[in-house]
């Protein structure tokens, strides 16, 4: 009976973190588990994240889909980092620095 509530538990703290957008390493500590495993419990769950709302969690802005193609060419030709193409690309208005 235990095990299933500690199962039910672990299973509730992993919807609840990806629910939350919270990094997968906060909920794997929660859970007292790795990541892989915190990875395949999450599949069998189907709550993981598309590999476009995993890039957009760790970029931590969206890139809209008109601007994608310019962000793109910024990332690999330009080779900016995604803040650098974020700001040149007015994504990030308010954290907008001078540098000198």
């Amino acid at each position: 009976m235990n095990a299933k509530l500690k199962a039910e538990a672990r299973r509730k703290i992993i919807l609840d973190g990806y629910f939350n957008n919270e990094p997968l390493k906060d909920i794997a500590a929660k859970v007292g588990c790795s990541l892989a495993s915190l990875k395949v419990t999450a599949s069998k769950l189907g709550c993981t994240r598309t590999p476009k709302e995993a890039a957009e969690f760790r970029r931590g802005f969206h890139v809209p889909e008109q601007k994608l193609r310019d962000y793109r060419q910024l990332m690999i030709a330009g080779q900016y980092r995604a803040r650098e193409c974020a700001l040149i690309l007015g994504l990030l208005k308010d954290q907008l620095s001078v540098s000198e």
